[in-house]
């Protein structure tokens, strides 16, 4: 196609003493090599092209062909002088403009028009465009809006924008990297302070379908919610909503939360409190309940004592009251805790993931585990601890948690290529989907 190109221009366009043997070479070079840019950025590769042909072909130009003998700094600064649609006018001698430049200035200043103008209405139409985007979402409504950017509320709006739905995102600050990665999945964003009065009329959250708080902390969530029954109470307008999600970290202010919601009249709708972690757990069991439900007893080890391991403890004891002897079911739980504990069928061991071997406490402990859980804080001491235990006790199935998904990959193809009874709890973004959230 470049090379098509050349010639066209070459047959098809008189030349004059500019266009030389030396600027045509290079000229040739620069189109048969600029295809490797596109490689790398093809959203602006038009602008890279536009701009390093005007800087070739000026400079060249200035140097060479004006009145005077130039030096390379002036003729840099003619050359500079084309983005701003300004052409020196060195090719006379009394300075006046020439009826007709030479062809090789020709394609620099029309280039260089070409880049700056292209530049200013891209510029002005993307703004443009939010600001046009987000009016029309703001008068039909029928969006989602999502307080807070950050990996957990990153797979719901990836699932949302999936499913074809219009998506708002609201934070206080979102990094140039963010910007262009939600720009990239055509999601609004809305950049403003917390404290902003009219935070809810900006993202239209009355016409929304669902409301989404998500910020790490459950203070700031909080805050959100209870801005948000206020702006309902006061501003006593239809909404279109069908329900408000609210991720908390901390259970103490979940319970909290739940009986403040029994008092409150002004939110129109249901109200989802709901921790990943937790989610994780349940979808995990509703999976595979069986591994309770059809056994004559069961002896879990659960590595990690954090959210997700106790939601896994929480979770299988619901399923074991009604399906197992107290004496059939125990749950021995690894963590860092300060002594051992016995509470009934739960036992609590004293473990240090990186001076103890997992490998040893099980070897020695006087129970035969049917399942093991590991809930460790990292994805890879998760992994390696699998795959060690997975080779020393192979008729023992063995479940991990990923966040990161390159863990998860490495995950897929260990069990891929051995058999190995390594399987996978699931990730938090198997249940931030519109279908298993119920938005």
């Amino acid at each position: 196609m470049m090379g098509l190109t050349v010639l066209s221009f070459h047959f098809l366009i008189p030349m004059d003493a500019s266009m030389d043997a030396t600027i045509q070479w290079i000229l040739f070079i620069y189109l048969i090599v600029f295809p490797i840019v596109m490689l790398y950025t093809l959203r602006y590769a038009l602008h890279i092209f536009l701009f390093v042909l005007a800087f070739i072909s000026g400079f060249y130009g200035f140097y060479h062909y004006s009145v005077e003998n130039h030096s390379i700094s002036n003729a840099l600064y003619f050359t500079f002088r084309l983005y701003l649609l300004d052409l020196a006018d060195v090719f006379t001698q009394d300075g006046s403009s020439p009826i007709q430049y030479p062809l090789l200035l020709e394609i620099a200043r029309w280039t260089a028009a070409s880049y700056t103008i292209s530049t200013i209405f891209i510029a002005v139409y993307r703004t443009l465009e939010k600001k046009i985007l987000l009016f029309f979402i703001q008068l039909t409504g029928k969006h989602h809006v999502i307080f807070g950017y950050n990996e957990k509320s990153h797979h719901l709006i990836q699932n949302l924008r999936l499913n074809k739905e219009r998506v708002i995102v609201v934070d206080e600050r979102f990094s140039s990297e963010t910007e262009n990665q939600l720009e990239a999945m055509k999601v609004l964003m809305i950049q403003t302070s917390l404290n902003e009065e009219n935070v809810f009329r900006l993202c239209s959250a009355n016409k929304a379908k669902s409301i989404s708080i998500f910020f790490p902390e459950d203070q700031a969530n909080l805050y959100i919610l209870l801005k948000l029954e206020q702006f309902f109470q006061h501003q006593k307008v239809q909404h279109t909503l069908k329900k408000i999600l609210i991720h908390i970290e901390d259970a103490r202010y979940k319970v909290e939360l739940r009986s403040f919601l029994e008092t409150v009249h002004y939110i129109p709708v249901e109200v989802k409190v709901f921790n990943v972690c937790e989610e994780v757990a349940k979808r995990f069991w509703e999976k595979h309940p069986l591994i309770l439900e059809q056994s004559e007893s069961a002896h879990l080890l659960i590595v990690g004592y954090d959210i997700l391991g106790k939601a896994i403890a929480e979770e299988a004891e619901k399923i074991a009251q009604l399906n197992l002897q107290d004496e059939n079911f125990t749950m021995t739980i690894l963590d860092a805790f300060s002594t051992y504990e016995q509470q009934g069928h739960v036992e609590k061991i004293p473990f240090d993931s990186e001076e103890d071997s997992l490998a040893t406490v099980i070897k020695n402990h006087s129970i035969q585990f049917t399942q093991i859980f590991i809930c460790l804080e990292e994805d890879y001491l998760d992994l390696m601890e699998g795959i060690e235990l997975s080779e020393i006790f192979p008729l023992i199935p063995i479940y991990m948690h990923f966040t990161d998904e390159s863990i998860q990959q490495t995950f897929r193809i260990v069990t891929t290529t051995t058999a190995k009874s390594l399987f996978s709890t699931g990730t938090i973004k198997d249940v931030l989907t519109t279908d298993y959230l119920g938005v």
